[in-house]
């Protein structure tokens, strides 16, 4: 299209554009102009309560690795969808979400489903927020946010649409592309390559974004080279390595002491897709002042900025993997794993180690395990191991429980059964 178009029509031109073939929502009133005379080549999955809506776009977008488009209705609308909003944020989940406004006509007198200060009530736990100052700013907004929403580290970022903006004329958005990823440093990936060629005991502490990224492969590529053992991050909310892969060597607690146990036989510590470290109790993590070089690779500003120690190189892990593989020479060392340990006998009532151990056999090898059963982690981690990239997710993302401190105890030393 070259003449002007509605904002609805630019919006619904845009979703196409990008391939968005779903929408998630719970709509209201001040949504009307958006719904109506609703297109046959776009889905529209209604749910019942706005938590549940983000909910399912936060699994769709992170199942995808793209964006979803999410519809909620005005003020409280948004509200009732706070908390998965904040697991989203946790879970880095792409995701574009937009709340009716009441009509700007109205908005001086404080109408009825009016949004005070819209765009401030989501922060801080999207990316970007904004109530375009016009109608025909809406879809630009609504671009911006799909863009920032899918660059890393991805997120859900927030529109709030004023419900007469719908009809409102505006010119086609042109077709664009912004690519998601950064490239790493060259000099500091040498940095990096140097201290790993010169370890006598290096490890890897893998986390949720390199399967979010589908760079599995290169960190499996990565590791064979090093020939160095693999652990997962404590609260590693995806598969971090192929669990039956011989250099997998377990589970970070999230405590700091168990955390420093655990990696003390290593002289050199790669950090891969995870903040340094995850912790949910307290206690002194002697990992960071023992002379233990710490490595840090993540695409997470954030992260890298908050590391107590060592070096951060920010990057996308698609990108920096390879490129620190073709830096290594391939290493002489060699590992052993422990044996698993055996299978539990059944007992009555029936164990929860025994369950997931008899639900793990009868399920399909192409399953994937939604996991948020915090207290019974530990025994779905050693009685359910996940060897497909993108077979595991953590539910719950950030919402931290009481019960995963109780059995951080039980995760330390998981990784112990190595030796050089």
């Amino acid at each position: 299209m070259s003449g002007p178009v509605t904002v609805r029509q630019a919006v619904l031109d845009l979703l196409r554009q990008r391939g968005i073939d779903t929408v998630f929502g719970n709509p209201g009133s001040t949504e009307l102009g958006f719904l109506e005379r609703w297109p046959e080549d776009i889905r529209y999955v209604l749910g019942l309560q706005e938590a549940s809506v983000v909910g399912m776009a936060d699994g769709y977008a992170r199942a995808t690795g793209r964006a979803a488009f999410v519809n909620l209705h005005s003020a409280a609308g948004l509200g009732h969808a706070l908390g998965n909003l904040f697991t989203a944020w946790k879970n880095q989940a792409p995701m574009v979400i937009t709340a009716g406004q009441q009509a700007r006509a109205l908005l001086p007198n404080f109408p009825f489903l009016g949004a005070s200060d819209a765009a401030a009530f989501p922060r801080p736990y999207v990316k970007f927020s904004v109530e375009p100052a016009r109608a025909e700013d809406v879809p630009a907004a609504i671009a911006q946010a799909f863009h920032l929403a899918e660059q890393r580290p991805c997120g859900p970022c927030f529109v709030s649409i004023p419900s007469d903006d719908w009809n409102a004329p505006c010119a086609p958005l042109p077709p664009r592309r912004v690519a998601r990823d950064t490239a790493p440093d060259p000099a500091l990936l040498r940095e990096v390559a140097q201290a790993l060629s010169a370890a006598r005991n290096p490890v890897l502490v893998v986390g949720p974004e390199v399967d979010e990224e589908g760079a599995g492969p290169s960190l499996v590529a990565l590791a064979e080279r090093l020939r160095a053992p693999v652990l997962a991050s404590p609260f590693a909310a995806r598969i971090a390595f192929p669990e039956d892969h011989p250099l997998f060597a377990g589970f970070l607690a999230a405590a700091p002491q168990a955390v420093s146990a655990a990696l003390a036989p290593h002289d050199v510590v790669l950090v891969l897709g995870a903040p340094v470290f995850t912790f949910h109790v307290p206690g002194e993590a002697t990992i960071f002042r023992d002379g233990t070089t710490i490595l840090h690779l993540s695409a997470d500003g954030e992260s890298a900025a908050s590391a107590p120690a060592g070096l951060s190189v920010r990057g996308s892990l698609r990108l920096a993997l390879p490129a620190l593989a073709a830096l290594l020479p391939e290493a002489e060392r060699a590992r052993r794993r422990a044996p698993r340990p055996a299978p539990p006998e059944p007992a009555s009532p029936i164990p929860a180690d025994y369950l997931l151990h008899r639900l793990h056999r009868a399920m399909p090898e192409d399953a994937i395990l939604v996991e948020e059963a915090p207290s019974h982690r530990p025994a779905m981690q050693a009685r359910m191991p996940r060897n497909r990239w993108g077979s595991f997710f953590m539910a719950s993302g950030g919402r931290a429980t009481g019960c995963r401190g109780r059995s951080a105890s039980r995760w330390a030393g998981r990784g112990s059964g190595w030796s050089a």
